[in-house]
């Protein structure tokens, strides 16, 4: 009994010693790895960094500096257009250079931004009767009411698509000619605000005031749309919008004209 609990207690004891021994090496290699971080970079591998990133930077710096001095060789040799593919030649002096004049390209920079020029807008309005009959459709059940909308229209000119085809140039006349699009109607645009209700006007027995509800109200309102499209037609609206349209083109383009040269006019067509 004794010997079996002594063998027992020997081969824990061992046991015990071998884990204790694994303990304290485990301990000496993480103080060697701790010790190892806490010395950090030599000096020499941080002299080898710095050499390193200073190579870089230089490098880069001239490239940078040959690029520009590439770029700049490139603006010294670079050639003008031909003067024969100017708009106006001024003064021609051959190898010495020229001088001359771009109508095309001072027009087209400036329609580019200016797009959808609006040329004209006019205020007009449509009036309906309102009419409420009662009992039997009898007129003395029978209410009226004028319904007036005002509304307005605005036409525009579409610029950004002229290209050089759209631009001539006559130097006998002196004159540059552009041809330009039509005015093209916008929308009728109805302003609710200014609806104007007249009197309700009753039969004998009538009662009450007349009233529509919110659909019945877009129903009316396109249909007062529709009335004042054909007043626009018939009094050739779109005419005078046109007429507008030449008039605001030059107003913009002629003094573009005087500030290229002096002499010349501009004559405004449509396409």
């Amino acid at each position: 009994m004794n010997e079996n609990t002594n063998e027992k207690v020997t081969e824990e004891s061992i046991t015990t010693k071998e884990f204790l021994a694994k303990v304290e090496e485990a301990a000496r290699e993480g103080a060697k790895q701790g010790s190892k971080g806490r010395r950090g970079i030599s000096p020499l591998e941080m002299l080898k960094t710095v050499i390193l990133i200073a190579l870089i930077a230089g490098v880069g710096f001239m490239v940078y500096r040959f690029n520009r001095f590439t770029g700049n060789i490139q603006d010294l040799v670079q050639r003008e257009e031909p003067v024969e593919n100017r708009d106006l030649t001024l003064e021609n002096h051959g190898i010495l250079g020229y001088t001359a004049a771009d109508f095309q390209e001072a027009i087209l920079g400036d329609s580019k931004q200016l797009k959808k020029l609006e040329v004209f807008t006019t205020d007009i309005s449509g009036a309906t009767t309102l009419i409420d009959t009662g009992l039997g459709n009898l007129k003395v059940f029978t209410k009226t009411q004028l319904m007036t909308y005002k509304g307005s229209v605005t036409y525009t000119v579409d610029l950004g698509e002229l290209d050089k085809d759209d631009i001539t140039l006559d130097e006998e006349t002196k004159t540059v000619s552009i041809k330009i699009p039509h005015a093209v109607q916008g929308e009728i645009n109805i302003n609710e605000g200014e609806t104007e209700l007249g009197d309700v006007e009753r039969g004998l027995l009538s009662l009450g005031e007349i009233s529509i509800t919110p659909e019945e109200n877009q129903q009316l309102q396109s249909e007062a749309r529709k009335k004042m499209q054909e007043t626009l037609d018939a009094e050739n609206t779109i005419g005078e919008a046109d007429r507008f349209a030449k008039m605001s083109v030059w107003e913009i383009y002629q003094p573009i004209i005087n500030k290229v040269t002096s002499g010349y006019s501009l004559k405004v067509d449509f396409e």
